[in-house]
Protein backbone atom coordinates (compact mmCIF):
# COMPACT_ATOMS: atom_id res chain seq x y z
CA UNK A 1 0.00 0.00 0.00
CA UNK A 2 1.42 3.36 -0.97
CA UNK A 3 1.54 6.37 1.30
CA UNK A 4 -1.02 8.10 -0.93
CA UNK A 5 -3.44 5.16 -0.59
CA UNK A 6 -3.02 5.14 3.19
CA UNK A 7 -3.61 8.88 3.35
CA UNK A 8 -6.71 8.53 1.16
CA UNK A 9 -8.03 5.79 3.46
CA UNK A 10 -7.39 7.75 6.65
CA UNK A 11 -9.07 10.84 5.20
CA UNK A 12 -12.11 8.70 4.31
CA UNK A 13 -12.21 7.32 7.86
CA UNK A 14 -12.18 10.88 9.24
CA UNK A 15 -14.92 11.92 6.78
CA UNK A 16 -17.05 8.90 7.79
CA UNK A 17 -16.62 9.60 11.51
CA UNK A 18 -17.67 13.23 11.02
CA UNK A 19 -20.68 12.18 8.91
CA UNK A 20 -21.79 9.70 11.60
CA UNK A 21 -21.70 12.37 14.33
CA UNK A 22 -25.23 13.33 13.30
CA UNK A 23 -26.31 10.14 15.07
CA UNK A 24 -23.26 9.34 17.21
CA UNK A 25 -21.82 12.68 18.47
CA UNK A 26 -18.60 11.12 19.79
CA UNK A 27 -17.80 9.03 16.68
CA UNK A 28 -14.09 9.10 15.86
CA UNK A 29 -11.45 7.08 14.05
CA UNK A 30 -10.58 3.92 15.94
CA UNK A 31 -6.80 3.89 15.98
CA UNK A 32 -6.60 0.13 16.43
CA UNK A 33 -2.88 -0.19 15.83
CA UNK A 34 -2.07 2.47 18.41
CA UNK A 35 -4.21 1.13 21.25
CA UNK A 36 -3.49 -2.56 20.63
CA UNK A 37 -7.10 -3.52 19.86
CA UNK A 38 -7.41 -5.02 16.39
CA UNK A 39 -11.08 -5.82 15.89
CA UNK A 40 -11.43 -4.91 12.23
CA UNK A 41 -13.43 -1.71 12.61
CA UNK A 42 -12.30 1.82 11.83
CA UNK A 43 -14.85 4.04 13.59
CA UNK A 44 -15.32 4.00 17.38
CA UNK A 45 -18.28 5.15 19.49
CA UNK A 46 -20.99 4.06 17.06
CA UNK A 47 -23.20 2.04 19.37
CA UNK A 48 -23.71 -1.55 18.22
CA UNK A 49 -22.43 -0.79 14.71
CA UNK A 50 -18.86 -1.87 13.90
CA UNK A 51 -17.89 0.29 10.93
CA UNK A 52 -15.13 -0.71 8.50
CA UNK A 53 -14.16 1.92 5.89
CA UNK A 54 -12.73 1.10 2.47
CA UNK A 55 -11.73 3.79 -0.03
CA UNK A 56 -10.16 3.04 -3.38
CA UNK A 57 -10.30 3.47 -7.11
CA UNK A 58 -13.30 1.11 -7.14
CA UNK A 59 -15.81 0.05 -4.51
CA UNK A 60 -14.50 -2.53 -2.07
CA UNK A 61 -15.79 -6.07 -2.41
CA UNK A 62 -18.79 -6.82 -0.23
CA UNK A 63 -16.74 -9.64 1.30
CA UNK A 64 -14.64 -6.96 3.08
CA UNK A 65 -17.41 -6.90 5.70
CA UNK A 66 -15.95 -10.19 6.95
CA UNK A 67 -12.98 -8.24 8.34
CA UNK A 68 -15.21 -6.74 11.02
CA UNK A 69 -15.33 -8.66 14.27
CA UNK A 70 -18.90 -8.19 15.47
CA UNK A 71 -20.37 -10.28 18.28
CA UNK A 72 -23.96 -11.02 17.32
CA UNK A 73 -24.68 -12.30 20.85
CA UNK A 74 -24.19 -8.74 22.08
CA UNK A 75 -26.17 -7.27 19.18
CA UNK A 76 -23.13 -5.90 17.35
CA UNK A 77 -23.66 -5.27 13.63
CA UNK A 78 -20.87 -5.23 11.03
CA UNK A 79 -21.04 -2.34 8.55
CA UNK A 80 -18.89 -1.75 5.49
CA UNK A 81 -18.69 1.85 4.25
CA UNK A 82 -17.03 2.04 0.84
CA UNK A 83 -16.36 4.63 -1.84
CA UNK A 84 -14.81 4.42 -5.27
CA UNK A 85 -13.32 7.37 -7.13
CA UNK A 86 -16.11 9.61 -8.47
CA UNK A 87 -18.74 7.33 -6.89
CA UNK A 88 -21.30 7.71 -4.10
CA UNK A 89 -20.54 6.42 -0.63
CA UNK A 90 -22.26 3.08 0.03
CA UNK A 91 -22.97 1.24 3.27
CA UNK A 92 -23.27 -2.54 3.32
CA UNK A 93 -25.10 -4.19 6.23
CA UNK A 94 -26.50 -7.68 6.82
CA UNK A 95 -29.99 -8.06 5.29
CA UNK A 96 -31.62 -8.86 8.65
CA UNK A 97 -30.37 -5.55 10.04
CA UNK A 98 -31.69 -3.73 6.96
CA UNK A 99 -35.16 -5.23 7.56
CA UNK A 100 -35.00 -4.22 11.25
CA UNK A 101 -34.15 -0.63 10.26
CA UNK A 102 -37.09 -0.59 7.83
CA UNK A 103 -39.42 -1.92 10.54
CA UNK A 104 -38.42 0.92 12.86
CA UNK A 105 -38.98 3.48 10.14
CA UNK A 106 -42.13 2.19 8.41
CA UNK A 107 -43.94 -0.27 10.70
CA UNK A 108 -47.25 1.07 12.01
CA UNK A 109 -47.14 2.05 15.68
CA UNK A 110 -49.03 -0.13 18.14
Amino acid sequence: MSKLSRTKGHAFERWTAIALRVVFPSARRHLEYQDGECHGFDIANTGVYRVQCKRGKKYASVSAIKEVEADELFGEVPVLVTKGDNERVLAVIPFEEFVDLLKHKYAPPY
